[in-house]
């Protein structure tokens, strides 16, 4: 495999990470707002529950009515959660993939640049070993 070969995948690597990255930060915001909204919910129904309007019927039956108008929601956000969380780590889970994969390439980009480096190293070393041995051979 050519160093340039091997730069390009690790440029693509980079690429695909970044856009893991921005997915993963999204899905987990999407789950930071449905649990916020889980807790609103949940706050609002406590109070409608709790509500405790004295003598008047009528406050009370209304709180009551709208605590069961939010249950349902509320169910909707506690199913949507479990999908959001499930998405969450399915990206998560490729994001690591990815983040090992790039890490790989680019150590091995590393490797491949001290072993070009080692070996010019030796050439010179070679070359300039030989320019000596020519140089004694013909000052003797």
């Amino acid at each position: 495999m050519s160093r340039r070969h091997l730069s390009k995948l690790c440029i693509q690597a980079e690429k695909q990470l970044a856009q893991l990255g921005q997915k993963r930060e999204h899905s987990n915001q999407n789950v930071q707002l449905n649990r916020q909204q889980q807790q609103t919910l949940s706050q609002m129904i406590f109070t409608y529950r709790g509500a405790k309007e004295g003598k008047n019927v009528l406050l009370w039956q209304n709180s009551a009515s709208m605590a069961q108008a939010l249950e349902p929601m509320y169910q909707k956000l506690a199913q949507r959660e479990t999908f959001l969380l499930q998405e969450h780590l399915r990206i998560d889970r490729l994001w690591r993939q990815q983040l090992g994969r790039q890490q790989g390439l680019k150590w091995f980009d590393t490797q491949l640049h001290l072993q070009d480096k080692a070996r010019a190293g030796r050439s010179e070393q070679v070359l300039a070993d030989d320019l000596a041995a020519i140089y004694y051979r013909n000052k003797s």
